[in-house]
């Protein structure tokens, strides 16, 4: 049986159901206004109707921020000033963290509530302010982590539609658990997933291995992955010329290429000519 915990003591907790039922359970440390399957053990009735009533209220005024009021999933949003956003099962931001003073900055500046805005309009804003006051927008970096598989298209969209207005940012994903792991030892999940991105793609560790700052490391991957660009350009722009050069061996170059058929062709010539005089002189 599922319900919605309302209250918690000690390791118990008050729960109402789909049915308007009060139970008692186990909370297993959940957040009060989440929804679990719990253990039934009914309780007088009367003691919790008016924690009732206030839940009720809560989910009838604040739509989708009543029962969904426990995180689904975060997106930081690194610039130099870096914010934390948690968003619900609507896709609907219910808290905003600053994760260093540039960030309280930027949240101070804003003047409207980003709580209750969707995903992709509360980053919007934050990008429109930070470009306001001249923050470098050229390594931005957004981390976001991933949702349920049924879920998964809900959050994609949110960041393709984020890439498509931002196409200078680089996007990255974490698993929720490890996001949150990483949070309780205070190691910045950016870093550490910049970090390994870098490993794979085997830039040399003094490049990065001492930096901790998130548009340090986003600016390394960049020129990296330019530099990977320019590479596979140059081996493509290569291979039409190895392949003439093997259809073509007595070719091996532009320059060379027309001298050899040109003297080739005087060669024949030359003999073709010494044929006919000799067969001139035969018939005289």
């Amino acid at each position: 049986m599922k319900g919605v915990l309302l209250e918690k003591k000690g390791s118990q907790g008050i729960f109402m159901t789909h049915e308007g039922a009060f139970v008692k359970g186990k909370h297993r440390d959940k957040a009060i206004g989440e929804e679990f399957e719990i253990d039934r053990l009914a309780i007088p009735y009367r003691k919790y109707v008016a924690v009732a009533v206030i839940v009720l209220m809560l989910i009838i005024g604040f739509g989708p921020l009543g029962v969904y009021a426990d995180p689904y999933g975060f997106i930081e949003l690194d610039i130099n000033p870096s914010v934390e956003l948690a968003y619900n099962r609507s896709m609907k931001i219910i808290k905003v963290n600053p994760l260093n003073d540039d960030g309280k900055a930027l949240l101070d500046v804003i003047d409207v509530r980003l709580k209750g805005m969707t995903v992709e309009k509360a980053v919007d804003v934050l990008l429109e302010n930070a470009e306001m006051l001249h923050y470098d927008l050229d390594n931005v970096v957004i981390l976001y982590t991933k949702l349920e598989l049924s879920d998964e298209t809900k959050i994609e969209k949110v960041i393709e539609e984020i890439n498509n207005n931002n196409d200078t940012m680089t996007i990255l994903d974490i698993d929720k658990e490890e996001y949150k792991e990483l949070k309780e030892n205070n190691i910045p999940p950016a870093v550490t997933v910049l970090k390994s991105k870098l490993v794979e793609m085997k830039v040399p560790d003094e490049e990065y291995v001492n930096i901790e700052k998130v548009s340090e490391l986003a600016h390394i991957m960049n020129q990296a992955k330019k530099a990977i660009q320019e590479e596979k350009r140059n081996e493509k722009g290569n291979g039409p010329d190895k392949e003439n050069k093997q259809d073509n061996p007595n070719k091996p170059d532009h320059q060379n290429g027309p001298e050899s058929n040109t003297n080739d062709g005087n060669s024949n010539n030359n003999s073709g000519g010494n044929n006919n005089s000799g067969g001139n002189g035969g018939n005289n």
